[in-house]
């Protein structure tokens, strides 16, 4: 008898190879919470497809994005098994994904971005608002700007690591490492956050260090900052939505160009997510046009 933990332990191990820490820690933690107490103990040759079901259809807590992730991660073991022989078939193969819909996302208005923007009195605050909001960029991206990514000649922001809780890595993907313009709004933040200091980040705290990530600003002034406004709390990643939409409800930019500046490998996701919200706004449809003149 071979244990499902033996071969969770396993896969984990062949991931740290494979995967940003951020990514092997959120991995971890599922198959300690999510896998290992159901099946854990368990012959790993003896775990059936109608055992995943139960497990899967037990899970109320979560959507169906998660469990699908869950389900990945399952298979991903059984497969280490497979390849040792151990099975004879990935039992996981056998169950069907679960439903995943695209979250309805929920822009901000031009109005309120104003409004968002008049309320950030701390400076690096302020600035961080400014990229966020004129560029698109990822929290992390922007965390991790140096001042040798800026080109003021050319105008451009080059995006090519990103800086979270778990250190300083890579962007995303290797589509994520992109220019980004630096358009007439955004130029004067930058050019103040520029000659702000002589650090190396662009972004810095009061001990001249560089910001892990966008949480400081976020619990101590985002948060503030919506419920002063009585607007619905939406993440600071809301600020891509934000830029995403009203480039392209403005007709600033086509569904291909947005995905380049979003840094997506294709233009999949800005007609999954961006297009399809704005085709849902039909008030300003022209409803005297003659089809077939």
């Amino acid at each position: 008898m071979i244990k499902f933990s033996h071969y969770s332990k396993l896969y984990l191990e062949f991931k740290k190879h494979e995967l940003k820490f951020s990514t092997l820690d959120k991995y971890t933690n599922i198959i300690k919470d999510r896998l290992n107490p159901t099946f854990g103990d368990s012959d790993i040759a003896n775990i059936k497809p109608s055992n995943i079901k139960k497990w899967l259809y037990d899970i109320d807590d979560v959507g169906g994005k998660s469990k699908r992730t869950y389900l990945s991660i399952l298979s991903g073991i059984m497969q280490e098994a497979l390849y040792d022989e151990v099975i004879n078939r990935n039992p996981v193969r056998l169950v069907r994904l679960p439903k995943f819909d695209t979250p309805k996302i929920k822009p901000f208005t031009a109005d309120e971005v104003n409004k968002i923007m008049s309320l950030a009195k701390n400076d690096n605050y302020r600035h961080y608002l400014a990229i966020a909001f004129y560029t698109g960029m990822r929290s992390g991206e922007i965390m991790a700007l140096k001042k040798s990514d800026i080109n003021f000649k050319k105008q451009i922001i080059t995006v090519q690591r990103t800086r979270s809780r778990y250190g300083e890595s890579t962007p995303k993907t290797k589509y994520s490492i992109r220019d980004v313009p630096i358009i007439k709004l955004l130029e004067p933040y930058i050019t103040e956050l520029y000659k702000k200091h002589d650090e190396e980040y662009l972004f810095i705290t009061q001990y001249k260090k560089p910001y892990k990530d966008n949480h400081v600003f976020a619990e101590n002034f985002w948060k503030k900052a919506l419920k002063e406004l009585d607007l619905e709390y939406r993440r600071p990643y809301n600020a891509r939505h934000t830029y995403a939409t009203n480039m392209l409800y403005n007709n600033l930019v086509t569904p291909v160009q947005l995905a380049q500046l979003l840094g997506h490998a294709n233009s999949q996701m800005v007609f999954d997510v961006y297009v399809n919200y704005i085709d849902s706004f039909n008030e300003n449809f022209d409803r005297s046009i003659n089809i077939y003149i």
